[in-house]
């Protein structure tokens, strides 16, 4: 739709190629993308209930696990203090002593993982805004982990990506007992 506001010398192409739709749209629909989302969005109306349970499982299992093995005064938890606000699916964690990108580089070949906040790349040593916004302090900002869950991950997947960052957390001088949760 174009309102009938807008001239055609007011529109541009975002694609370039073909001259469909008056030269406005090149190229044509790709059906099969459009036939797998809706396929995909059946399955998610279907499923969600159940993958998100799943998902805040696994988040929760990971955060006691973490923070019953770890010295209470090194681990925060980000964002609301209510498990059920936050994503079913990410833990966000600080741990005070911690280096995360050391962390990151001693575990890349055996956890995907990311440090600060999402919406923080610049890939140096500085802390995400978002992290100093929500009043991180700089000890626990420098140690934060952030840590998915997808509907394919199991309780033995959550145990091991523990169990890694425990090891790591030790070897960089970090108290850890042996509790589980």
């Amino acid at each position: 739709f174009i309102s009938s506001t807008v001239t055609s010398d007011k529109m541009c192409s975002f694609f370039y190629g073909g001259g469909q739709e008056f030269g406005r749209r090149a190229g044509t629909e790709n059906v099969l993308l459009v036939a797998g989302m809706g396929a995909a969005a059946k399955v998610v109306q279907q499923e969600l209930g159940a993958i998100k349970a799943h998902m805040a499982m696994l988040r929760d299992k990971l955060e006691a696990r973490l923070a019953g093995a770890l010295p209470k005064e090194c681990v925060r938890i980000n964002g609301p203090a209510c498990a059920q606000g936050r994503l079913p699916n990410t833990l966000s964690i600080s741990i005070r002593g911690l280096n995360s990108s050391t962390a990151l580089a001693n575990l890349a070949d055996k956890l995907a993982a990311s440090a600060g906040a999402a919406c923080h790349s610049s890939g140096g040593a500085d802390i995400s805004g978002v992290l100093k916004a929500i009043g991180v302090p700089t000890d626990f900002a420098m140690g934060t982990l952030r840590l998915s869950c997808g509907r394919h991950t199991t309780v033995e997947d959550i145990d091991a990506a523990a169990e890694l960052i425990l090891k790591e957390a030790a070897a960089q001088g970090i108290h850890v007992s042996e509790a589980k949760s």
